[in-house]
């Protein structure tokens, strides 16, 4: 007999939030209390504090000053402080893929999802598939640890890239920038390879960096 699994209302209710706030639909700052959740999406509180405590752990809420929470605005040290650890673990991972010629077909795969989004997708979608990407390049190596130790760090990229989508105003401009990554990757060439993984990091702090000094 087959069992199914059912999403529990909890669960639900972390989904909707965070993909509220990985769009940018939730903007930084936004208030995050259990009283107006609660109202919104017609549960009950102990079901609101539950999933905050989720998006609390997942750093998709943190405390105000005056202790309510709220929707995270990362400035330029947390930006430059999450890419002072992404840097090393994607540098290994290109070191890894081009000296064992391991497989990138599934980065490939969600390349191509990339650049087949509508012109009307939302920007949710647009950093889903760049992070789905980015896993890919990370999970080709084949390091359960390694692939666990990058999940934590998943959704403050995302939550990065939903502050600076202004500074992505063509469609493709993602996946352009991917295609060249994946191409480096590709060729053989470790100090290539390295060295454009190194500029595409940096390229996204610097972005981060203009953003939010317009």
């Amino acid at each position: 007999m087959n069992v199914l699994n059912t999403v529990s209302t909890r669960d639900a209710l972390v989904d909707e939030l965070r993909t509220l706030i990985l769009s940018g639909e939730l903007e930084p700052g936004t208030p995050l209390t259990e009283t107006g959740l609660s109202e919104k999406f017609g549960v009950a509180r102990p079901t609101v504090r539950s999933a905050l405590q989720v998006l609390t752990a997942r750093h998709l809420a943190v405390q105000s000053e005056g202790r309510s929470l709220i929707v995270p605005d990362l400035d330029i040290s947390d930006v430059r402080d999450l890419y002072f650890v992404r840097l090393p673990l994607e540098l290994e991972c290109v070191s890894a893929i081009v000296a064992r010629n391991l497989s990138l077909d599934e980065a490939h795969a969600q390349l191509s999802v990339m650049e087949q989004l509508p012109d009307n997708a939302d920007w949710g979608r647009r950093v889903e598939a760049h992070t789905a990407f980015h896993v890919a390049i990370v999970d080709a190596v084949g390091s359960p640890r390694l692939s666990r130790v990058y999940s934590t760090l998943q959704d403050e990229i995302q939550l990065c890239l939903a502050q600076i989508k202004d500074s992505y105003p063509q469609r493709q401009e993602l996946a352009i920038e991917h295609r060249a990554l994946l191409d480096d990757l590709r060729s053989g060439d470790p100090d290539r390879a390295r060295a454009q993984m190194r500029a595409h990091l940096a390229g996204a702090v610097t972005n981060f960096i203009r953003h939010s000094a317009s």
